[in-house]
């Protein structure tokens, strides 16, 4: 077994959120797509998203943050095991505490969501393109009803207001892709 399908399981027994099917085939499909080449991913966890980028030729470079020391220990380790640790470079920091001046292709956001604004803020000057995902948060953006608590409906209206004020903000050219949980792609008009 790969270390790919370890981590799946992995992640499946210890209820650790990675990227639905469906929106990993569509973001690699993507990467191809643009020919993207270098990474900035908000969002280590346990390396999971990171090696399934790396699997695309064109990709040869990753920062991934994660602000969990623990995930950023994991997801440091599988990387290397998979031998993959040249091409990844996992931060263990806050993504809203971390500077860079280096340009990527692409930033893949799949944080903390409430954070989703401010990290688009915060980096779309280093970035061509912009790859949001969960904008539907369970389904529970379009249905806060589902929400089991208050924080929870706090995050869904901030998520909601994310994705509406992408939709209508001129400067860049948004789409919404109601695949996986919500996929939100940005480029600048």
């Amino acid at each position: 077994m790969n270390v790919i399908s370890e981590l799946a399981e992995y992640a499946t027994s210890n209820d650790v959120p990675i990227i639905k099917d469906e929106t990993l085939a569509f973001l690699l499909d993507f990467i191809r797509e643009k020919q993207i080449s270098s990474i900035l991913e908000i969002g280590t966890a346990i390396g999971y998203s990171a090696l399934q980028m790396l699997q695309v030729d064109c990709v040869k470079r990753i920062v991934s943050l994660e602000r969990n020391y623990g995930l950023a220990q994991i997801a440091t380790a599988n990387i290397k095991r998979a031998k993959k640790d040249k091409f990844v470079e996992v931060v263990n920091q806050d993504a809203l505490k971390f500077k860079t001046s280096e340009k990527f292709d692409l930033l893949f956001i799949d944080g903390a969501k409430a954070q989703y604004q401010r990290f688009f803020d915060r980096f779309i000057d280093n970035v061509t393109y912009v790859f949001v995902d969960n904008l539907d948060f369970h389904g529970m953006v379009d249905n806060p009803g589902l929400a089991a608590n208050r924080n929870t409906r706090q995050l869904c209206k901030k998520l909601a207001k994310f994705k509406y004020d992408m939709l209508h903000d001129e400067n860049y050219h948004c789409q919404y892709f109601k695949k996986g949980d919500g996929i939100l792609l940005i480029t600048k008009s």
